[in-house]
């Protein structure tokens, strides 16, 4: 079942963010509450190649996970490119683990867009799973990439 989740919105000096639509796209160990991507001022959110973005999910986890890691792929039609995300092991950078079951938890992660990303509207799908490669949790979403 895909549940529409929004974004939070907040103001900054140096940033704006908007309140835009995301999709559970298959979270099995935790429940999303919040997602924010920063350096976003519009929908679909342009990202610019070469500049940072910052993702920051509030989440409540439904069972005891002991290990995390960042998946990151860009839609295009049927087809699912994946775009690496450094480090890949989200424990620690990301969010502490091991991660328990009732706990809440707000990950965070800046990544650069690859300069070698091609100029077009892509859905974003970004997962982090755990140890057994199930996702803890999953949200999809529109960017259009830009020089």
């Amino acid at each position: 079942m895909i549940k529409v989740v929004c974004l939070a919105l907040f103001m900054s000096f140096v940033t704006a963010n908007i309140e835009i639509k995301v999709h559970d796209c298959g979270s099995v160990d935790a429940h999303i509450n919040s997602i924010t991507v920063q350096q976003c001022e519009k929908e679909p959110c342009i990202v610019h190649k070469g500049e940072d973005y910052t993702v920051l999910v509030n989440f409540t986890a439904t069972r005891t996970i002991q290990e995390a890691h960042n998946h990151l792929h860009g839609g295009l039609g049927f087809l699912q490119v994946p775009f690496p995300l450094n480090p890949e092991n989200a424990c620690g950078k990301n969010v502490p683990c091991p991660i328990e079951a009732g706990k809440t938890y707000l990950y965070n992660n800046t990544m650069t867009c690859p300069d070698f990303a091609p100029s077009l509207r892509v859905a974003a799908k970004w997962e982090i799973k755990d140890e057994n490669n199930k996702d803890i949790f999953c949200f999809a979403t529109a960017l259009q990439i830009v020089s």
